[in-house]
């Protein structure tokens, strides 16, 4: 050691001075020599020859060649390591060097048997090649890396077959205690059956390079600019990626987010100014967009994804790489650095990444996701709020995601953007995570639904149970027996008593800049179709946002239309149009009224300075009345910009005889699964004491499945296990099912008798 480390001070010494020294690999030594197959192969590596900048595979690239019992040859890259040891000092993470910097190549063996391997490093002044040597692996019960499964292209499996189905939620970052927050999360969610976190590396969290900033600053003094790596954070991420595949965890690490192109922004996000890309750091680009273009940005950010592929790729339960978070990336820049991880296109056959990690990034576009190297698509939902219930947004995304053929999971989702779900449940009842959990996987996603207050929310509450009775009924699925599609259901009905009239209360989930179409035929039980009703409306200062939604109605006697309107940005005039005539306008403003004495209709409002207006809560009803029979109504906004709807109401529009349920369901052509929810139990209505009652005696007609008996298996959501069980008769495809009373929800496994499933 003491050898190797006076070489390189002695290496570095003469690259200042400008003096040339050959590559020379004085050893490469084998942390063991006897492993399972999918454990670490780990080697030291002791050479010496002249170089600056240790992570700029120009000045010198060491990769291993390791050679199969088969014969097959794998080139491994890498990297620049130094290890640390990590201590809590007044409840902060510090770490601090524990030993010389070194070079490490990791590796995988998925197959059981003698392997070879030997060692070359290249440099600017000449290639030196170690020795060949060997290690052995023996078999093991490993399952292998993660992909999309070949039987069913839509969800995930494992090397050997074995489905895996995400259960998890967003770990991106620890507080102040840094990797020690993770030895208190990771185990906990393990112990409740999740299998699965979101990591970010970001400024404060475990990223390679930014800009440096003040001893002082606890998140930014272990940076060194553009293209030279914090070893310190490279170590304190090898430390939870260890956590997790301790616990049984997958990792989906997302490499960077929006705020490293913006500045200002809500939580004062925009890092702009410290992005080490910026040309006033050092960097290449002038100004932000020209990190998708710039020759040497894009060079650069390959060489990171080179170290990042060559020290943390190994790791079976590394799930995917995520270019961004919440960054619309052009297609083609998330096209070509795909590639270059996978060794396709312009760069075949030279993978960065050998062992083929799954990719994926937020925000995708069409364009992003219909690219043949992004393997599953994403989404992100958050309300202001004003969004009760996430079960039918997150069933609607999910269908709508559908049309690529891909895995499709939401990576964050929450009652607030603004704010922790906390604020809107201090009791820590959970309801909107619950929802949200068994929607997903109801509604075809390839795993749950990911919530984003972990810290503030889910760790402090321990909500973590929530994902127990999940894992447990998804554990009893055969993803992998044929393609999984949407159940058809009838709606369902109850009968037995007087019909009563109710309200039909309509969330309106689709986001800004979303179009969902015009026409929305509005039923007894909701919208007809697969479809989002428009949660944004906006004036002719927005041409081609600009949609007026006509709704199909009958009523059965005569009620209200209303829309609670959330937001109203600058100012709108809304109309109303029944049957194509005017009935009634309102104009909105969020300007503060210029006299002090006139109280404003809104309930707050702020000056927004990015783009200097005002933007107005309101949080009030407005409508008109209808009259009995099938009508056209149309909601225009004629003035200044646009306002959130956060639902639709239809006063008097339900008939008891259609109870408020959410009914979703995949099958296989052979067996099905069904989600069951009462649709008043969100977390809106129980926080406003709002009275819910179970419903009873309601059942419904499942469409698709082959003749012959069925048992119905009802699970108990939050408890786990199976409440109560049926059998039925599906006769010409349809299969009668009556449903337990529904407080809350259910779910049911609906599986052939002859099989015994």
């Amino acid at each position: 050691m003491k050898h190797r480390w006076v070489m390189i001070v002695i290496c570095c010494s003469f690259a200042l001075a400008g003096i040339a020294v050959p590559p020379v690999i004085h050893s490469a030594t084998p942390e063991r020599t006897t492993l399972a197959a999918c454990e670490k192969f780990e080697l030291t590596v002791d050479l010496s020859t002249t170089f600056a900048n240790p992570f700029d595979s120009e000045e010198i690239d060491l990769k291993a060649n390791f050679v199969s019992p088969k014969g097959q040859t794998y080139r491994v890259k890498g990297f620049y390591y130094r290890p640390y040891t990590r201590t809590l000092v007044n409840g902060n993470e510090r770490l601090e060097p524990a030993g010389e910097p070194c070079w490490k190549v990791r590796f995988t063996p998925t197959l059981a048997g003698s392997w070879q391997y030997n060692c070359t490093v290249q440099s600017r002044n000449g290639v030196a090649t170690s020795p060949v040597n060997t290690f052995r692996v023996t078999p093991s019960t490993h399952p292998g890396f993660i992909r999309r499964s070949s039987a069913n292209p839509a969800v995930f499996a494992y090397d050997t077959g074995k489905p895996y189905f995400p259960v998890g939620m967003n770990m991106c970052w620890g507080g102040h205690r840094g990797s020690f927050d993770y030895d208190d999360w990771l185990p906990a969610l393990a112990k409740a059956g999740g299998n699965w976190v979101r990591i970010w590396m970001n400024d404060w969290n475990c990223a390679l390079e930014w800009s440096p900033g003040p001893p002082d600053d606890w998140h930014h003094n272990v940076y060194q600019g553009v293209g030279v790596y914090s070893l310190a954070n490279a170590w304190k991420l090898d430390e939870i990626l260890g956590a997790a595949e301790r616990n049984g965890i997958n990792v989906m690490l997302c490499l960077g987010t929006y705020g490293e192109f913006t500045t200002g922004g809500y939580f004062n996000e925009g890092l702009w100014k410290g992005n080490p890309y910026n040309a006033v750091n050092g960097g290449p680009c002038n100004k932000p967009e020209d990190f998708w273009t710039d020759p040497a940005a894009r060079k650069l950010y390959q060489r990171r994804l080179r170290y990042l592929a060559a020290r943390y790729g190994y790791h079976t339960n590394l799930q995917a790489w995520e270019f961004w978070n919440e960054t619309k990336a052009p297609a083609e820049w998330v096209g070509a650095m795909a590639r270059y991880l996978k060794g396709a296109g312009e760069f075949k056959g030279q993978p960065a990444d050998p062992y083929g990690h799954l990719i994926t990034t937020t925000y995708g576009n069409e364009d992003v996701w219909k690219l043949p190297e992004v393997d599953f698509t994403q989404s992100h939902h958050y309300g202001q709020g004003n969004v009760a219930d996430h079960a039918p947004v997150i069933h609607q995304d999910a269908r709508q995601a559908a049309t690529y053929g891909k895995p499709h999971l939401m990576g964050e989702f929450g009652i607030d953007w603004r704010d922790t779900d906390r604020k809107y449940d201090p009791a820590g009842l959970g309801i909107n995570l619950h929802n949200g959990i068994w929607s997903s996987i109801a509604s075809g996603n390839a795993g749950t639904a990911m919530i984003w207050w972990w810290d503030n929310y889910i760790h402090p509450g321990n909500l973590y149970h929530e994902f127990t009775p999940l894992r447990a009924f998804t554990d009893t699925i055969p993803w992998m027996e044929g393609k999984w599609t949407p159940l058809a259901c009838d709606a369902p009905v109850s009968t037995g008593q007087p019909e009563t009239w109710t309200d039909l209360v309509l969330p309106a989930t689709a986001q800004y800049g979303v179009t969902t179409g015009r026409e929305f035929t509005i039923t007894p039980t909701g919208v007809a179709g697969d479809v989002e009703l428009p949660g944004y409306i906006y004036s002719p200062s927005k041409a081609n946002l600009r949609i007026t939604p006509v709704f199909h109605v009958k009523y059965e006697h005569a009620g209200r239309f209303i829309l609670h309107v959330d937001t109203v940005s600058s100012r709108v005039k809304i109309r109303f149009l029944l049957d194509g005539n005017p009935v009634g306008e309102v104009a909105l403003s969020a300007t503060p009224p210029t006299d002090p004495t006139v109280k404003p209709e809104y309930e707050s409002t702020a000056f927004q300075k990015e783009w200097s207006i005002y933007q107005a809560r309101y949080n009030k009803d407005y409508g008109i009345d209808v009259p009995i029979g099938e009508h056209a109504i149309t909601v225009d906004n004629l003035d200044g910009d646009w306002f959130t709807l956060s639902n639709i109401t239809l006063a008097g529009y339900r008939g008891s005889k259609y109870p408020s349920m959410n009914l979703y369901g995949q099958m296989n052509g052979r067996m099905a699964i069904l989600w069951a929810q009462n649709a008043l139990h969100n977390w809106k209505n129980v926080a406003e004491k709002r009275e819910i009652l179970a419903i009873k005696g309601a059942s419904t007609t499942v469409h698709g499945l082959p003749p012959g008996a069925y048992r119905i298996e009802w699970w108990d959501t939050e408890k786990g296990g199976v409440l109560t069980q049926q059998t039925a008769h599906c006769t010409g495809g349809a299969l009668p099912v009556t449903m337990p009373d529904i407080a809350t929800d259910v779910a049911a496994r609906i599986v052939p008798v002859i099989n015994n499933k």
